[in-house]
Formats: C-alpha cells, structure tokens, sequence
C-alpha cells in the first residue's frame, strides 16, 4: 500500500489551501500565525506593553491570500499612537490606539436625509448592542467604541470591534435595501461589477428560475408541498451563495428563507406561495435594479460563528433521512434537489472551519457545473455526458484536506471512497463522508 501511495504522490501535485470566493464569508484564509500573534498581544498586555499588544492583535486578523483590490485592514504605528482602518462590507471602521484607550467609529448616513423613524431604529439598536453606540455628531450618524486599556486583552478587544464592524455594515446594507446608499457616508470603497458579468449573471438567475418553474409542472396541483419548497430554497440559497446580490435582494432573500422556518402557524403551501411570488419579483426585476445590488467588498470579521462538527453532522443525518423517505415514496424528482440543498444551506447557516468550507463548495461545483464553466472554471462534471472529472475532484478535495491533516489527525483524504455511478450516488457517498470527519485536535 505504501508503494501505490509513493507512486500516487509522483503524478500528484502537492496540495495548495483553495479559498471559495462565493457566499457571505470572508474569501481568504485566516492569518496563519492567528495563535501565534494573539499569544503574543496577550503576554505584551502583561507586560505592560500595550502599544505592542495592540500591533500583534491587529497583526493576527489580517487574511491570507486575498484577492479583493485594497486590503481589508491597514495599520499604521507612530511612536505613540496606533492608526488603523478596517473593511467589513459596506462599512469602513476607524481606529485611533493610545496607551490609554482605543476609539474607533463607522460614519453611517447623513443625519438629516434620514426619516425620523430610522432614528428612533439607532436609538432602540443601542439597546441591543453590548459594546458600540450610535449617536448624532455634527449632522452625522456614527456607530463608536471605547476601550479603557488598564485591563486590556486580545479578547476585550475582538468582541467589540467585531461588534462595530458587523452592526455598521448592517446598518448601511439595511438603509442601502429601504432608502438607497444617496444618503450613506463612505461608500466609494465598494467596487461595482462590470456591465458583461452583470448581464451573465441577471441571465443566469433567470435561466435558474425557469428551469425550476419547469421542474414543478405537474406537481403544483398535488399533494407535495415539501418538494415545492426544497425546489423553491435550494434556487434562492444558490442565489444568494453563487450570485452574491447585497441590498434589498440580501435582505429578502434572507427574510424569505428564514421566514419559511419560522415556527409559526402558516401551511407550508401558504409558505411556499410567499417563496413563489418573490421569485416572480426576481423574475421580472428590471436588469438596471439587479446591477445596482450587486458589488465587491472585502471583510474582516465573519459574519458567523464557527459551528461544531456534530451539528454539520446532525444536519446531514437529518437530510439524508428525508432523501430516504422520499425514496421509499418513489418521488425522484426531489432527491437531487435535496442532495443540492445540503450543500447550499450548510453554507448559507454556519460558520465552517475553511477545509469543510472548500469541500461543501465542491459539491456545489459540481452540481452547477455550467455557472463555473462561465466563470472559467474546469468543470468537474459534464451534464451531457453525466461524467466526472474523477482526478480533479479528487485533487480538490486533497487541497481541501491534507493542509489540516497535521493538526486533525482524525482527518483523512477520502476521495478514493466515493462512488461516481451518478450525481445522486455520488452526493450521497460524498455527505456520508463530510458527516464522518474527524476535527478533533490531538
């Protein structure tokens, strides 16, 4: 076995960290010396140092490998004082450090241009909030921090500037959706998409649409709500992940599928007619409007907290008992849609260690292989001829894995135990695989 694993190794090239540039979290790889400089802020906090402490915390939340245009975090030191500017979507947070505090704000919006009623939102938000404020200063809307340094640590300090960062791009993306960005401060940082993508993509999304409009001919008029509504948010989830819209599109999305989830009263029929008719708005949404939804921005801070294994896991098991049941019910038709769901929702809900991220990521690959095509991605599987790429998908999944295989010794490369018959044999191979990882640290 280790002769064939020696030989497996010549015509294999060694595993590179790929990063998804898809979905709402960060598209680069955490700082990999993140432990190392967080030690170190922490043991310069002690020291007294707290200058040097304030250095090695910021040091450790700069990103690896990304790709956005301007960093996404700048730090300037001086002999006294600590400069620093952050990115986190929409938001641009600013920093002064001292020896004797940091102060940090977002500028958000013109107070004037905006309705008494989002205002009274500010003041209500500050209620909510455990460390920022919003407040009225010189006719602008800012969202601000202070930190007394006497007892300072890297961990007092990530809580509220992670915090800051998040509540001010919500706050612009939520009046950006209702009021437009004329009123917001700071925004030119945001970089729109040339017209030829946002043509493929408003074109893709339609294409996406008709196609699963097509798939339900037949079915709307029985007794198989829970086949509508997998088809209806495996389409928006694969939106909201592939096509990245922001704004208005962003916040109903989100409002859509977490409404369906909602423990509330309503028939799942009632709330499948409320996916429906968003999609309808999607569908006949001027291509002008769809643009301007649609920009590249660079993050520093995720959005989600990181989940435990076991819930992936449990999520899994659980979607894989509705693909059993399904089957056992002769309906066909939504099992590949639910094996495409798994994927997208896992996404769209956690936090995901950046190699379980990768592999999920694949399986969306595969499962539109077309998109990728025009993006210029080899594509993994070929429709026409039901086909994989054998080789690159496992390529891709060793980069996915081996660079974590030394802290995980539980992990392992398990490209060889998948079963390519088709797409439905393979996704099922592939989830039973993903549920069985092991991240433990030894």
């Amino acid at each position: 076995m280790q002769v064939f694993e020696t030989i497996r190794s010549w015509f294999t090239p060694p595993a590179v960290i790929r990063v998804p540039r898809y979905g709402r979290g960060i598209h680069a790889l955490p700082n990999p010396r993140e432990k190392e400089l967080f030690d170190d802020a922490s043991e310069a906090f002690i020291r007294g140092d707290r200058l040097l402490g304030y250095e090695s915390f910021l040091a450790s939340l700069v990103h690896q490998g990304s790709t956005h245009a301007r960093p996404h975090l700048s730090i300037e030191r001086e002999k006294e004082i600590i400069r620093f500017q952050l990115m986190q979507g929409s938001a641009l947070v600013k920093g002064t450090i001292t020896h004797e505090s940091l102060e940090a704000h977002a500028d958000i919006a013109v107070s004037d241009a905006l309705h008494v009623a989002i205002k009274r939102r500010f003041l209500e938000r500050n209620f909510q909030l455990t460390y920022a404020r919003f407040s009225d200063s010189d006719g602008v809307i800012k969202l601000t921090i202070r930190l007394d340094n006497a007892t300072i640590t890297p961990q007092k300090i990530f809580f509220p500037l992670r915090e800051i960062s998040l509540n001010a791009d919500f706050e612009k993306e939520f009046i950006a959706s209702e009021f437009g960005e004329s009123v917001l401060l700071e925004y030119d940082h945001l970089i729109a998409l040339d017209s030829e993508k946002v043509q493929r993509l408003y074109d893709t999304m339609q294409k996406w649409i008709r196609q699963t409009k097509q798939s339900l001919i037949g079915l709307l008029s029985n007794d198989n709500s829970g086949m509508i509504s997998f088809s209806y948010l495996a389409l928006l989830l694969q939106i909201d992940y592939l096509l990245m819209p922001h704004k208005n599109m962003a916040k109903k999305i989100n409002e859509k599928i977490n409404g369906y989830f909602i423990d509330d009263e309503k028939m799942t029929e009632d709330k499948n007619a409320e996916l429906e008719n968003y999609l309808r708005e999607l569908e006949t949404m001027p291509i002008g409007q769809f643009a301007s939804q649609l920009y590249e921005a660079a993050y520093t801070f995720s959005p989600y907290d990181q989940a435990m294994h076991d819930e992936i896991a449990s999520f899994i098991d659980e979607s894989l008992n509705k693909v059993r049941w399904y089957k056992n019910n002769r309906s066909t038709y939504v099992i590949s849609v639910i094996y495409r769901y798994i994927s997208l929702y896992i996404l769209y809900n956690y936090g995901l260690h950046p190699s379980l991220r990768s592999l999920l990521h694949l399986h969306v690959e595969i499962y539109e292989s077309d998109f990728f095509a025009a993006e210029g991605e080899k594509p993994l599987y070929d429709p026409q001829s039901r086909s994989f790429q054998k080789h690159l998908i496992a390529q891709r999944i060793s980069e996915a894995v081996e660079p974590y295989t030394s802290r995980y010794k539980g992990l392992r490369n398990f490209a060889d135990a998948l079963n390519y018959t088709d797409l439905d044999h393979f996704s099922q191979s592939y989830y039973l695989q993903i549920k069985n990882l092991d991240y433990s640290e030894v």
